[in-house]
């Protein structure tokens, strides 16, 4: 009776192991992930419905709309930003600021802060990262 219930058991586990992964389940290196685009404007889609998003938006001292290259399910994402700044003798504040965001864009500005008093909308490029679910 104990070696039926520990084969009932261990029958239950491979079940059970087998069900919950599924043909959908990522390898530990993500290698079967076939939706992604590894560029520099690029996406990354994970099987359980996370999105990875960046890109590189050129310098223009207005606000900017950029097209995300896959929609997000919903706006509840996150964005961050970093400014590119190639002047380092002079100490300059620079922040990609969100101006609003959709499932498949987003609006952002990049402003600056300067010791000499200076300070506005910027021109310096800068890049951006996303990340939510997409389904």
């Amino acid at each position: 009776m104990i070696y039926f219930s520990r084969k009932l058991v261990a029958i239950i586990v491979v079940i059970f192991a087998q069900s919950s992964l599924g043909t959908n389940a990522a390898l530990k290196d993500f290698s079967n992930v076939s939706t992604k685009s590894l560029s520099q404007n690029g996406y990354y889609k994970l099987p359980d419905g996370l999105m990875i998003q960046w890109g590189y938006v050129t310098g223009a001292a207005t606000i900017k709309t950029i097209y995300l290259n896959s929609s997000f399910l919903n706006s509840d994402y996150i964005i961050s930003g970093i400014g590119v700044y190639y002047n380092t003798s002079e100490s300059v504040v620079i922040a990609p600021i969100l101006v609003s965001k959709t499932t498949s864009s987003i609006r952002m500005c990049i402003r600056y802060s300067a010791d000499s008093g200076g300070g506005g909308d910027s021109p310096w490029p800068y890049y951006w990262f996303a990340v939510g679910r997409w389904k």
